[in-house]
């Protein structure tokens, strides 16, 4: 460790130095910041995260590489109050879960970079997620899957060339940037997204057959097509899902950009 290292660090900052990431995060307590520098890390921990803990890379997100154990099923879960991954890469391995899945409390990624083998990110029925100015890619499955009664903040991200899973399944065929699962309603605000190149919907919401009829009878009174949208009608609807969408950019979707789909 060198000072340049440590100069955004104040004087009375105490340190403690690991060769190892996991051994690190064992380390750890509520209010602690791990700071990464550039190089391949490999953290078994990174699923047990129970403390209200700062995960930095200092230096360019793209050479702060976290890898995921292939023989592991999970990459990162998150189960604290308040956890903050920053300025990092997480590559996922061939682990089953969700690449980040965030089970309870407020997960925050700020300017990372998710590339994903398995499902994207997963959050849990009561847990809270927000992404800013970070790349998701490559998930099988939707980008983001939000469950029923969990919130969302997304600002600023590329998500695209998801749902890469090659099914018959019609469901899973539909999903693609970011889907959520409705009743109750989860929470979803985005601002400045560019959500494209998905197999699927840049947007899909999930929906039981009987809440989709009365969805649909509405949103088809105001758009013959896809293009003349009747915004008061749509704005109706996803105010009631709570869904809330400013100046983003969804685009050469497969699919379409954003459609309610039946479970």
């Amino acid at each position: 460790m060198t000072t340049e290292m440590v100069k955004g660090l104040s004087s009375d900052t105490l340190l403690q130095q690991h060769g190892d990431l996991d051994v690190a995060l064992d380390s750890c307590y509520s209010g602690d910041t791990v700071v990464i520098f550039p190089g391949e890390y490999q953290a078994a921990n990174l699923a047990l995260l129970t403390e209200d803990i700062v995960i930095r890379g200092v230096g360019k997100r793209e050479e702060i590489l976290i890898t995921s154990e292939p023989s592991h099923d999970s990459f990162v879960v998150s189960k604290a109050d308040n956890v903050k991954l920053m300025h990092l890469s997480l590559i996922q391995q061939g682990t089953v879960d969700g690449i980040v899945v965030v089970e309870s409390g407020h997960l925050t990624l700020e300017n990372c970079v998710l590339k994903c083998e398995g499902t994207g990110v997963c959050v849990l029925t009561g847990a809270a997620l927000t992404v800013t100015d970070s790349e998701i890619t490559g998930a099988q499955g939707a980008g983001v899957e939000l469950y029923p009664g969990s919130t969302a903040i997304l600002e600023r991200n590329e998500i695209h060339h998801c749902n890469n899973l090659r099914t018959s399944d019609s469901s899973k065929s539909t999903l693609g940037g970011v889907n959520m699962k409705v009743l109750p309603a989860p929470k979803l605000k985005m601002t400045n997204n560019h959500i494209y190149g998905n197999n699927g919907y840049g947007v899909s919401i999930l929906q039981p057959t009987e809440q989709f009829i009365i969805v649909e009878e509405a949103l088809s009174k105001g758009a013959a097509s896809g293009d003349n949208k009747d915004d008061n009608t749509l704005s109706k609807v996803m105010q009631n899902l709570n869904l809330e969408m400013n100046n983003n950019k969804i685009e050469a979707n497969l699919k379409g950009d954003i459609r309610i789909v039946t479970s």
